[in-house]
């Protein structure tokens, strides 16, 4: 189908990488995690406008009642002053002030042809940077300047692809056929971001949607694969359980301990039985209790995650997590709430996909090697979005983008070769093009 030569978006691509670069560390430098991406949605947007697509922002493309785990006001209000005072445009913050971060562009073309969505994250990691000179970042004077907060994951590169891919098309608006839609989309790390723009009908009209990460099992520069398998379906949950305080020694058996029923719910959700299907996985990451020495603690809580490599062994997991906790409720007498926190599922590319995938990057020069398949090992909320596309009929495409990574994935060292960003949107451009025909 693809002919190597054929398709050379690279030609343009090459000429606005430089800048792509600048892009990336500009990013890089302003930092924010999930659903307060004000730095980062207001760059993105500012930029979109400026080439000439139809952009959307705020509650348009975010789900007010999606906003999981959302920041406090003043936390809110800190980071928005803070990308204001990085040099973010008012214009293009004033819509995401709240939690509403994220971008949707839409560039139609003068040729009839599909709808075609390309998802990337805004959101960086809660860890410290490393200041060391041996971390390019920090040698080439553009490590984090927001202390706490880091790109770690890559985002900040794939935030930049989606940039040049967007410079690309507006550039070449007059054969470009059908319809292209950028989904730049908040609070990836949470694996809330996804759920909510879904649920504003952001993908409804897709006839396709293409996403990808950076690094993971592929570690160097110019390998790709796009059967990219043991993704891991997750659920997390806020637990919240509410007793009765009282004098621990006046009178104990006034009390209702809700530090007992967390305590039992947490010892025996790690004993729930695995199942011959498949692996699962359970942890409880956080428990907060108690007040002082002398008072029986009346409430508690924790947060929980469980996962399995299929959707119906995590299924597994919640269903066999509720019972433990309702169950340690009834135990202690207890008040329990159950709070949804995040999500993602097991997904698959599109066989067809995959196959034309295959077949555009042989094309690419700067393609080295077509990796068979490759293992993500972790959980990605874009598998909601391949999800939902598939249900109504259209197709999806995970990428994974080979490049050495320093440090690993969330570490206080991170990088990655900047190159990625070029080939990003090199295949990009060419899989659109050849899909549109």
């Amino acid at each position: 189908m693809a002919e190597k030569g054929s398709h050379k978006p690279e030609d343009s691509i090459a000429v606005h990488y430089p800048e792509a670069v600048e892009w990336r560390r500009a990013l890089h430098k302003c930092p924010q995690p999930s659903w307060l991406e004000f730095f980062a949605t207001a760059f993105v947007a500012e930029k979109l406008v400026g080439w000439g697509y139809d952009v959307r922002q705020g509650r348009d493309v975010v789900a007010e009642d999606k906003l999981l785990l959302l920041p406090g006001p003043e936390k809110l209000q800190e980071e928005y002053d803070r990308a204001r005072k990085a040099g973010a445009s008012e214009k293009f913050l004033a819509p995401a002030r709240g939690g509403f971060t994220g971008v949707v562009a839409v560039l139609k073309g003068e040729l009839p042809g599909p709808t075609i969505g390309f998802r990337f994250d805004l959101d960086s990691n809660e860890l410290m940077e490393s200041q060391d000179l041996t971390h390019m970042p920090a040698r080439q004077g553009f490590v984090s300047q927001n202390p706490g907060y880091a790109h770690m994951c890559g985002h900040d590169i794939h935030m930049s692809a989606g940039l040049l891919l967007a410079k690309y098309f507006a550039d070449n608006r007059k054969t470009l056929k059908g319809t292209v839609k950028l989904i730049f989309q908040p609070n990836e790390e949470n694996l809330s971001g996804a759920i909510a723009m879904i649920e504003k009908g952001v993908l409804d009209d897709l006839d396709c949607i293409v996403g990808g990460h950076i690094g993971l099992s592929l570690k160097e520069t110019g390998l790709i694969s796009f059967n990219v398998h043991s993704f891991l379906a997750l659920s997390r949950f806020e637990v919240t359980f509410t007793g009765r305080p009282t004098h621990a020694a006046a009178s104990p058996e006034q009390g209702k301990n809700a530090m007992l029923g967390a305590c039992n719910a947490v010892t025996n959700l790690y004993a729930i039985a695995r199942n011959s299907q498949g692996a699962t996985r359970v942890n409880v990451g956080v428990l907060q209790a108690g007040s002082t020495w002398n008072i029986v603690p009346g409430k508690a809580y924790f947060g929980i995650e469980t996962r399995g490599v299929t959707n119906e062994l995590n299924e597994y997991m919640v269903e066999k997590a509720r019972d433990v906790i309702e169950g340690a409720a009834r135990m202690y007498d207890l008040a329990v709430e159950i709070k949804p926190a995040a999500m993602a599922s097991v997904a698959a590319s599109s066989p067809d996909m995959i196959e034309v995938a295959e077949q555009v990057a042989k094309s690419l020069h700067s393609v080295k090697q077509v990796v068979p398949s490759a293992p993500f090992n972790a959980s990605e909320d874009f598998t909601l979005m391949m999800e939902r596309v598939q249900q109504k009929g259209g197709k999806a495409l995970f990428a994974l983008f080979g490049t050495p990574i320093h440090g690993g994935h969330h570490n206080y060292t991170f990088d990655a070769d900047e190159t990625v960003i070029r080939n990003m949107a090199e295949f990009y451009a060419a899989l659109q093009k050849e899909v549109s025909g």
